[in-house]
């Protein structure tokens, strides 16, 4: 076995293991438990689990998904985390080999998992995560740029929490409250530490993109259910619009893109998360996927 495939295998190792841990701190820190205290145990009878419980993914296959002691199912949630963070681990290692990006990427990757999932399970994610990353980010922005980094680093911050408080406060126009959730601005600011203010934009460009592939589903499927033909007969021409301009690419099919994606961004602002409506979508998980595409071929 070469160097470099010893190290993956322990990074791989790492990845699990710190997974693990991180499922702790998801579930304690929406139960708002000490992390440390009590030991681990089971969600639903409370029992203590032996150590052979705690084994990364082999312990959920072993146990077959449920508890060894009450027989309720274990949520997939934990082997899922496990092999992300193990899989994410290892491509940055792969990525960067040994040096302080591989570091930085898997803090940053570790930071995600943890918010993502938080917020995709209860729409609520812990800003100090947030506010540690961009100290984080800052910290890198210095060993890997100096002093013009940290300036780059943040000038990045203030630009990513100034762009979405501006979106989250243009929901106040259009309806009841804000269109995103204050953490989501917090998140923002760290991923502006983390990739500079030359950076930021394109970052949140990739986010944008990725929220409207989750969005926009749910949202037509929403406006359908609705009843809203208007809005389901816009979508569908903007996105043919989008075709004809990949093929045709003139001035009338960007004069189309244009009219049907005002009337679209007014509707989905307008809905996206009205008091009344709660079938709105975290962000954070947008802006995980825009970083994580931003590192895999820009970084």
């Amino acid at each position: 076995m070469s160097l470099s495939s010893y190290i993956l295998f322990w990074v791989c190792i790492l990845g699990l293991c710190l997974g693990s841990f991180y499922n702790v701190v998801i579930l304690r820190s929406l139960s708002e438990e000490s992390i440390v205290f009590p030991p681990s145990k089971c969600p639903k009878c409370q029992h203590k689990l032996f150590w052979w419980h705690n084994i990364p993914i082999l312990s959920y296959i072993l146990l077959r998904g449920k508890c060894y002691f009450c027989k309720e199912k274990i949520s997939i949630q934990y082997p899922i985390i496990e092999f992300l963070t193990m899989i994410l681990f290892a491509l940055s290692y792969t990525k960067f080999g040994l040096s302080i990006k591989t570091l930085f990427t898997m803090i940053l990757a570790s930071c995600f998992i943890i918010m993502t999932t938080t917020d995709i399970k209860e729409k609520l994610v812990d800003c100090n995560i947030a506010i540690g990353l961009a100290i984080i980010g800052i910290l890198f922005a210095y060993f890997s740029g100096g002093v013009n980094g940290v300036v780059a680093s943040v000038l990045g911050l203030a630009a990513g929490a100034i762009i979405l408080e501006i979106i989250a406060r243009i929901g106040y126009i259009f309806s009841k409250g804000r269109a995103m959730g204050e953490a989501d601005t917090y998140v923002a600011g760290a991923i502006g530490a983390c990739f500079g203010i030359q950076n930021i934009i394109p970052v949140l460009m990739y986010s944008l993109a990725a929220s409207m592939i989750f969005v926009l589903p749910v949202f037509f499927y929403n406006k359908f259910k609705a009843n809203d033909k208007l809005t389901c007969i816009m979508g569908v021409l903007f996105a043919l619009s989008i075709v004809f301009h990949i093929v045709f690419q003139n001035y009338l099919t960007i004069t189309c893109i244009i009219v049907c994606g005002v009337i679209l961004t007014y509707s989905i602002l307008k809905n996206i998360k009205d008091v009344e409506n709660k079938n709105y979508l975290p962000f954070v998980p947008a802006l995980a996927a825009g970083v994580l595409y931003y590192v895999s071929f820009y970084f």
